[in-house]
């Protein structure tokens, strides 16, 4: 085991996989990721990139899904070896080699207290992970959500198929972590993502809730969400505040009178700017998330935010000869894995006077950029710190047609 730095707060950082600075002042975290960003978009932006940090460093996050996986051992046990479940992440630079854990400071308040609890169930009741090469075990993944607004909190228990006594499960949920909300997942795909085929509430209600306070000039724009386990959410609320507010101001400056918010998630950045354009066209893939945004914007009183759900490359190529709206600006908030190529032909082809382009992954937005500059200047361009103690950040840009 790696020994932490005197800086480091995690006993498995060094080991684990998610955090890379702990070792580092804040401070320098984010004088780095500007320097990295200033080399990154030399070809388009000259200027000194400003990286807002985020108003907390620690427990920041909204969501973790550490895994169940069966142990692995430097040298292999013999094929009758039943291994022993871990909870956890994967180790630094070993994405095939799973780490027991039993602290995570950058997730939920709680959280720490949770899996520690969670292994004492399944060790005391010889409740396994599911092995795909034995196929036998049940458990997979803890997806753990809370709102840090509301203080609400949910706990997802993801499964194979099987016969399952949860009852404790759903005790120590709510005793250890304060849930308000358990659910049983079922997954029986082979993907490596926490995720479910079909949801069963356990105790308490569906959803849990959060609340965005926007800056707005003087103001406050404030905004309730309802999340369902699947949906998507930015997993740093208080970050995203100040990510979505400068999202407004742009939207305010630009004045267009429809927006379209691709990749839209549950609304936020849709409700974010509804009252300062005539009408929202919001774009996702992802069912719940939808249902989710079209409750979030009757509880709002938001009318004019009208969602669709399909993948933002079919709903683009399915539009019109003539293309969007006219004078249209649009929203691009895509995954890590940045817009579908065919998504980038239709968008180029169209070519909306504004693009406002929200990216987790600027190594891909700099990569896009280099198609899109052959008819958009890079109007804006500045970077929000969703992300203490990792090298991600997240980019805002503004595109503007020549």
């Amino acid at each position: 085991m790696t020994t932490p730095s005197t800086l480091a707060r995690c006993p498995h950082f060094g080991d684990c996989g998610g955090c890379k600075s702990q070792d580092v002042p804040y401070e320098a975290q984010v004088a780095a990721k500007s320097a990295a960003l200033g080399e990154l978009f030399a070809d388009f932006w000259t200027a000194p990139i400003a990286v807002t940090p985020s108003p907390t460093q620690w427990n920041y996050r909204n969501k973790i899904d550490p895994a169940f996986s069966r142990m692995r051992y430097p040298e292999p046990p013999p094929a009758d070896f039943v291994r022993e479940t871990v909870l956890g992440y994967k180790k630094k630079g070993q994405w095939y080699w799973p780490l027991d854990i039993d602290e995570c400071h950058i997730g939920p308040e709680g959280a720490s207290a949770l899996l520690q609890a969670t292994r004492a169930w399944y060790q005391e009741h010889d409740i396994r992970a599911w092995d795909s090469r034995s196929k036998d075990g049940v458990l997979r993944y803890l997806l753990v959500r809370d709102g840090k607004r509301s203080g609400e909190k949910m706990v997802v228990l993801i499964t194979h198929e099987g016969e399952l006594d949860c009852a404790p499960f759903v005790e120590l949920a709510q005793s250890v972590y304060g849930a308000t909300s358990v659910y049983r997942g079922y997954f029986t795909g082979r993907s490596d993502v926490a995720t479910a085929e079909r949801l069963e509430v356990l105790a308490g209600d569906p959803y849990i809730t959060e609340t965005l306070h926007l800056p707005d000039g003087a103001n406050k724009r404030s905004l309730s969400f309802r999340i369902s386990p699947l949906s998507f959410f930015q997993t740093n609320p208080l970050a995203t505040e100040n990510l979505y507010g400068a999202v407004r101001e742009h939207v305010r400056d630009l004045a267009p009178p429809t927006l379209y918010d691709l990749y839209g998630g549950a609304g936020g950045i849709a409700f974010s700017c509804s009252d300062l354009v005539e009408k929202v066209w919001s774009v996702e893939e992802v069912v719940p998330a939808t249902e989710d945004g079209r409750y979030n914007a009757e509880v709002n009183g938001i009318e004019n935010v009208e969602f669709f759900t399909a993948k933002t490359e079919t709903y683009l190529v399915n539009q019109r000869p003539g293309g969007l709206a006219p004078n249209a600006t649009v929203i691009l908030d895509p995954p890590r894995s940045a817009l579908h190529p065919k998504a980038i032909k239709r968008l180029m082809e169209f070519q909306p006077e504004h693009m406002i382009y929200v990216s987790c992954n600027p190594k891909l937005l700099a990569r896009e950029l280099a198609v899109f500059s052959e008819v958009y200047d890079l109007a804006s361009l500045e970077a929000f710190d969703l992300f203490p103690h990792t090298p991600h950040v997240e980019a805002l840009a503004v595109l503007k047609k020549r």
